[in-house]
């Protein structure tokens, strides 16, 4: 294939402009969903992975078996248990949680609140480990009772209002809130500080958009002295998760005892159907394309019987014609595939951007570049198997039946 051919195919190409570029107009589509949607879900896969492997070496202990998040606000554990766990072996830090859903009103704004009672010195411990960190104030001081430390969202109004938009407030420590109990009564906390950004999610709800308050004062609210939701307990060694395990079972056995381990290896089954479904989904949009390649050759071959026919009349062998065919089709999916890869990136951050408006904490998109060779790859092939059949076409046409041809 010499460049002689090359030239000759770039110029049919682009003489038919307006027909060249519908023709890989069904590519760069393809490519571009592909690349987007993949972008998304691998800078989702990542954000997640990244948190759950982070909190790896986390057993959680729940009341009853077969618990769950929707039993946390009813089932409960004694308060007491919290020292027997603190003794297994490798058990580095307990963190007992009580979780409450309440409202918590600051300024005349009214917002429901997930209220976890903490044990400010074992919480401290713990967080230090498993993150996040504090971004203004300090830590709840052991042995104070209206103090409350608050997410990230909630400290920094970024919570959506009914009306769209969001609060944009600032709660800084030494500020007060209002938290209701389950009589109406209210009960009044002054801020000790906030939390960074975390996006990690607790039993009950998520970090960045709860309430912590001391457990004493919390059991106090809801007349349940001595009793905690749940147990967070931090393994020194990952190695050791499964041991702590099944030591929690014998002193608790009819606990519920869950791993992050278990979280991590179903959130990778999650993301990998979701990534098949989006292969899938581009597949259907990279075999419409091909359809595109193959019905834009056939009717250029039908059209240009006489240029064919001109060329085969002068001398060109049917390897010319063929090579000159099978080109036009390969340029128009590479290039097609090119643009389309641009735009699929180009796309991913625009969609990611238009999300954040509502919420700010979205991951960015990863390109992930195997991924996009194996959709170049397939491009390629499915640039080639759809120009065969047109090239073999006009390869075949007779010179003399092409020159008479009349269009």
């Amino acid at each position: 294939m010499d460049r002689e051919i090359l030239k000759i195919a770039f110029r049919n190409l682009h003489r038919r402009k307006i027909r060249t570029f519908f023709t890989m107009l069904g590519i760069i589509i393809a490519i571009a969903s592909i690349t987007a949607l993949i972008s998304i879900a691998e800078g989702f896969q990542l954000s997640i992975s990244s948190t759950l492997q982070s909190t790896s070496n986390v057993v959680i202990v729940l009341p009853g078996m077969g618990a769950s998040i929707w039993t946390i606000g009813t089932n409960t554990l004694n308060q007491s248990v919290v020292r027997e766990l603190e003794k297994i072996s490798h058990v580095e830090a307990v963190n007992p949680v009580l979780v409450k859903f309440t409202v918590m009103e600051y300024r005349g704004w009214e917002i429901p609140v997930t209220v976890m009672g903490i044990v400010p010195r074992d919480a401290q411990k713990f967080y230090a480990l498993t993150g996040p960190q504090l971004q203004r104030g300090q830590f709840i001081p052991q042995g104070a009772r209206f103090k409350a430390l608050l997410g990230y969202s909630l400290a920094n109004g970024k919570i959506q209002k009914e009306g769209g938009g969001y609060l944009n407030w600032q709660i800084l420590p030494g500020q007060t809130i209002k938290l209701y109990d389950e009589n109406g009564q209210v009960w009044e906390f002054k801020v000790s500080g906030n939390f960074q950004e975390s996006g990690q999610s607790v039993i009950g709800g998520f970090i960045d958009t709860s309430v912590f308050v001391p457990l004493g004062t919390l059991q106090t609210m809801y007349n349940e002295p001595g009793k905690i939701s749940f147990v967070e307990l931090w393994v020194d060694d990952v190695a050791f998760v499964n041991d702590v395990k099944r030591a929690v079972q014998k002193i608790l056995p009819s606990s519920t005892v869950i791993t992050e381990s278990q979280g991590i290896k179903v959130v990778v089954e999650i993301e990998t159907m979701l990534n098949n479904l989006l292969m899938g989904i581009g597949s259907i949009a990279l075999f419409v394309g091909a359809l595109g390649v193959i019905n834009t050759l056939l009717t250029s071959v039908m059209e240009r019987t006489r240029e064919i026919g001109t060329y085969r009349a002068l001398g060109a062998k049917k390897r010319f014609i063929l090579e000159m065919i099978l080109l036009e089709g390969l340029m128009m999916t590479i290039i097609g595939g090119i643009i389309g890869f641009g735009f699929g990136v180009l796309l991913a951050e625009i969609i990611v951007g238009i999300l954040r408006t509502k919420t700010p904490s979205l991951p960015n998109p990863v390109v992930d570049f195997r991924v996009v060779a194996v959709a170049f790859g397939v491009t390629l092939i499915i640039g080639l198997l759809a120009s065969i059949y047109p090239a073999k076409k006009a390869a075949e046409l007779k010179p003399a039946e092409a020159i008479r041809h009349v269009e």
